[in-house]
């Protein structure tokens, strides 16, 4: 049994770290725009209203489904999904080499339009490498995929908003732009070494060359479909609003600016990073092929970290229990991000892999994304107490509503697949 686990490690590790390697890679950038780049345009003495358009350097990841299509075409063939990973990232690595020899300082327009730009390409390849996971990963191997994927943004999380922030510090702005196309271009290399196979065509699902945008509609009229659909846009509204609110509730509630950060920054994503580990150990594994039960488990617990900060915002002088809070809260976060990338895989068709990622991560986008747009003025008008306790009973009605919804073989692909078998160690 042991030379098989080992084989089987050796098969499947090689891929799951490059795999990770590339979306880490991938996402750096983008945190860096988002998180680190602010910060040197306000040192560099520009207005927040002019920062604050750099926000629209997100739109291209909410609205890359428009786009997935494209790659969707001949999506059943040999290293399709690798050669546009390979493109698109060099495409990145390219656009950032460029940006090296701006002046960040004078040239604000230059430098937006290249953000935006590196935004689009970079929205473009997180399908691919996404496409790339569905592909190459079965049933089984799926847990342990979002886990490093989870792991991977987590730590370019910190990479991206702290130490290329430093290297901008100390050795400017070129160094850093160069040092971060270095690191989008070196690990495309390793691409290499995956194997995409060719797969054959699904009965029942549209030839590869007539694929469309037509092809977003019928993602829907699967079965489940619009269910599961539903359940991930609801599901964001809780815990991810309370992620969202989190940074002001601290400031009101008194706490100093170095304290926040270190609960925020160092502590939760350390905290993050953890758990995403922890969801890749064979027992975590294990007990996620029960896809049904991990998922009301994870919409349960997501409900527990929310009405935590219910007496935080009632009592005086329990500081300590911000530490509780922030563990959970991390936690929870980081287990639905994982066991929601373990079912949008599940429910991505075979041959539409872009199509139906895309669209999924728009719906767990665009819940937390409404609702950190209104917290702010649901809280002047309730209060942070009242506020909590209407994200919990949000999070209680996501309990009661994904116990129902989840009756019944709706999961495509799943019900028909041996649930209980072991996982390989």
């Amino acid at each position: 049994m042991e030379p098989q686990g080992a084989a089987v490690r050796e098969r499947f590790g090689k891929k799951y770290v490059i795999l990770a390697l590339l979306f880490m890679a991938k996402t750096i950038p983008h945190i860096f725009f988002m998180m680190a780049l602010p910060v040197i345009l306000r040192i560099e003495g520009y207005p927040l209203k002019t920062i604050g358009l750099l926000q629209l350097a997100g739109v291209p990841f909410l609205l890359k489904f428009l786009w997935a299509p494209l790659l969707d075409r001949k999506g059943l063939e040999k290293n399709h999904y690798k050669l546009w990973t390979l493109f698109t990232g060099a495409g990145c690595g390219l656009l950032i080499v460029c940006m090296a020899f701006l002046n960040v300082g004078g040239q604000f327009p230059l430098v937006a339009g290249f953000v935006v730009a590196v935004s689009f390409v970079g929205s473009t390849q997180d399908i691919a490498i996404s496409a790339l996971y569905i592909k190459l990963l079965d049933y089984e191997e799926r847990s342990l995929g979002s886990s490093s994927k989870i792991f991977a943004v987590n730590l370019a999380t910190i990479i991206g908003s702290g130490f290329f922030l430093l290297l901008y510090n100390h050795f400017g702005w070129r160094s850093t732009m160069l040092s971060m196309a270095a690191s989008m271009l070196l690990p495309l290399a390793l691409l290499g070494a995956v194997r995409e196979n060719r797969q054959e065509q699904v009965d029942g699902t549209a030839r590869q060359d007539g694929i469309s945008w037509s092809s977003l509609l019928t993602f829907f009229r699967g079965p489940g479909m619009l269910r599961w659909f539903s359940l991930i846009v609801l599901n964001s509204i809780g815990i991810f609003a309370v992620f969202f609110i989190v940074k002001p509730f601290l400031v009101d509630y008194g706490v100093d600016p170095d304290t926040i950060a270190f609960l925020v920054g160092f502590y939760g994503m350390g905290i993050a990073v953890l758990v995403a580990m922890a969801t890749g150990l064979p027992a975590v594994r294990k007990y996620m092929l029960d896809r049904k039960k991990v998922y009301l488990g994870c919409v349960v617990f997501n409900a527990v970290a929310v009405a935590l900060f219910i007496p935080l915002s009632v009592l005086n002088n329990v500081f300590f229990f911000f530490y509780i809070a922030m563990a959970l809260l991390n936690t929870a976060t980081t287990v639905s991000s994982v066991i929601s990338g373990v079912l949008v895989m599940d429910f991505s068709r075979k041959g539409f892999e872009s199509i139906d990622y895309s669209l999924q991560m728009t719906g767990i986008h665009i819940g937390g994304m409404v609702m950190a747009a209104f917290s702010g003025m649901i809280v002047e008008q309730t209060g942070y107490p009242l506020f909590f306790v209407l994200l919990t009973l949000v999070g209680i009605g996501l309990v009661v509503l994904t116990f129902f919804l989840f009756r019944g073989e709706w999961i495509p692909g799943v019900e028909r697949t041996a649930i209980h078998r072991g996982v390989s160690d």
